[in-house]
């Protein structure tokens, strides 16, 4: 039995899957239409619109995005486009996004805050596809001496451990992990004793707001 990310989750592995009869299910998405296989998940357009949107009531109009990449992961391409769209939605221009795509990493997400930063006008926010890219964003602007967030701040998505270990501790997005395993596992042990499992279960996320996150006005 298996279970496995969208993102990673193409047409011929579920066949493979299939053919052999093996359990599976797709976790971190939650697209009822774009599935064949059950799904524990939450939706991540949805989760990235409500961040941005957050940020943007805040008095953010001058964002800048470092983003994994897009073409070959559902889920950044979902964040991303829940960024463009709530910036379309809320009245401004989503061909203004400053948007980096890179490795995940820390020290990627640090070459990319410098490259961002150093746009003829900064961003007064950097909004971060995961924690691990924020985390090396904060660290750069730690380095550079970028007060975090009274000149820019910055916001992650996952709420990993490092969310609260870095300095300002991370905004974020809260993606309740161990109830997606947990949920996972049960669904899984089901399908090999043959039972009926749901299509899809969908589970809610929060947004944590932390020291690296401000009002742009105050």
């Amino acid at each position: 039995m298996a279970y496995c990310s969208l993102a990673t989750t193409g047409a011929k592995i579920i066949d493979y899957l299939e053919e052999k009869n093996i359990p599976a299910l797709v976790a971190w998405a939650h697209e009822p239409k774009a599935l064949r296989l059950p799904s524990v998940g939450f939706d991540n357009f949805a989760a990235m619109s409500a961040l941005t949107k957050y940020i943007m009531n805040l008095g953010h109009i001058n964002i800048g995005m470092i983003s994994g990449w897009t073409k070959s992961n559902d889920r950044a391409r979902a964040r991303v486009m829940a960024v463009r769209h709530i910036m379309s939605k809320l009245g401004l221009n989503a061909g203004n996004l400053k948007l980096i795509e890179t490795d995940y990493g820390i020290e990627t997400g640090a070459v990319a805050f410098n490259q961002i930063m150093q746009s003829p006008r900064a961003p007064t926010v950097i909004i971060c596809g995961n924690d691990v890219l924020a985390a090396g964003a904060l660290k750069q602007a730690e380095k550079i001496g970028i007060s975090v967030p009274n000149t820019v701040s910055i916001t992650g998505f996952d709420d990993i451990e490092l969310a609260c270990l870095v300095t300002p501790e991370l905004s974020t997005v809260h993606v309740p992990h161990r109830e997606m395993g947990r949920k996972a596992a049960e669904i899984l042990v089901k399908m090999t004793k043959g039972l009926k499992v749901d299509a899809t279960t969908e589970l809610q996320i929060r947004i944590k707001v932390r020291g690296s996150l401000r009002n742009p006005k105050l």
